[in-house]
Order: C-alpha cells, then sequence, then structure tokens
C-alpha cells in the first residue's frame, strides 16, 4: 500500500521567508519573546518557540502569518519572500531561467515572468538608462567648457559608465528574451 504524504514539504521560499523574517527582526532590535507578543496582539498567537522554528526553516509559514509577521516587523510581505542575493529562486519558478533582478521585480508586482512582460520591462530600464546616460553626457560636456558644478566630474564619470552598463545589461536581456523584438534599442 503507497504512503500517502501530507502537504508538500517546505521548499525555498519557505527558507527565504526564514531567513528574511530573521534579518528583519534583528535589524529593528526585536527580540523573540517581543516578536511574539507583537503577533499574538496582531491578532496570531505564536509562542517565541515556535517563531524561532520558522526562522531555523523548521516550520512552515502560511500567508496568514506572512502578513502578520510583515505588519509586525514593519516591512512588506513582498520583502520577506523576496529571494537573497545568489539565493535558489522561489518555489515554482525554474531555477537559473530568469535574473535576480526579474524576481525581485515578479515579487514586488512590477512585472510578470512571461516573455512579452519582461521585454516590456528590460525596454523601459533600456529607456531609463538612456536618458541617464544622455544627462550625464551633457553633464560632462559643461565640464568640459569649463562650468564646473558641486558634484565632481568623477561622479558624473562614474554614473555614466554604471548607465552604460545598464544599457548593455538590458539590450542583452532583451535579446535573450526575444530576439525578434521590436523596436529593438540600439
Amino acid at each position: 500500500m503507497e504512503m500517502r504524504q501530507r502537504g508538500n514539504p517546505a521548499g525555498n521560499t519557505n527558507l527565504h521567508v526564514a531567513a528574511n523574517m530573521r534579518a528583519a527582526r534583528q535589524a529593528i532590535g526585536m527580540d523573540l519573546r517581543t516578536f511574539a507578543e507583537q503577533v499574538k496582539e496582531a491578532g496570531r498567537a505564536m509562542s517565541a518557540s515556535a517563531l524561532s522554528k520558522i526562522e531555523n526553516g523548521d516550520r512552515r509559514v502560511d500567508v496568514d502569518d506572512l502578513t502578520v509577521f510583515a505588519y509586525v516587523l514593519r516591512t512588506t510581505p513582498a520583502a520577506l519572500i523576496t529571494p537573497p542575493h545568489k539565493g535558489p529562486a522561489p518555489t515554482g519558478v525554474p531555477d537559473g531561467q530568469h535574473s535576480e533582478e526579474e524576481l525581485r521585480m515578479w515579487v514586488h508586482g512590477r512585472v510578470k515572468l512571461t516573455t512579452e512582460d519582461l521585454v516590456r520591462y528590460w525596454k523601459e530600464e533600456w529607456f531609463k538608462a538612456t536618458s541617464y546616460v544622455k544627462r550625464f553626457e551633457d553633464q560632462l560636456a559643461l565640464y568640459d567648457k569649463g562650468q564646473v558644478g558641486i558634484t565632481p566630474r568623477e561622479v558624473y564619470e562614474d554614473r555614466l559608465r554604471t548607465q552604460q552598463d545598464r544599457l548593455d545589461i538590458a539590450r542583452s536581456r532583451i535579446f535573450e528574451l526575444d530576439p525578434t523584438a521590436t523596436p529593438y534599442p540600439d
């Protein structure tokens, strides 16, 4: 006779919540007892031990817990489920298919993980970077004419390089997603 499994095991998203929850709690200097008291005041009875198990990844979080935790920790549910830098993709999302930025924007509701919406997002990012490149080139041209501003020239040069790199990232990602995307940014 086949053994039935009750529910699914905790996935990557649960681990993200665990790590982010601990980091958020520690960032505001809250101990587990105080956290448990405030969670209870918010309508969700949970012991400090249970919260510790969640932070250690030994206990799952449901969506009601998530919203209470975000409220008590003065953050957002999205911030709690966002994958850490270089961390695995959220549960259900194939690893390596999307950039960290795309996953972060998805979790925060700025983009859907569809080719069409990702192309739209990267075109917007390309346009913003293009605007910044023009702005910083114009500012550097003023420096070339002897009109020195408050901000050192090197700062504008660094900002220009950053935005030129951003243009390359956006252009490359648009091409990866859809080589026939039009209009294709040059």
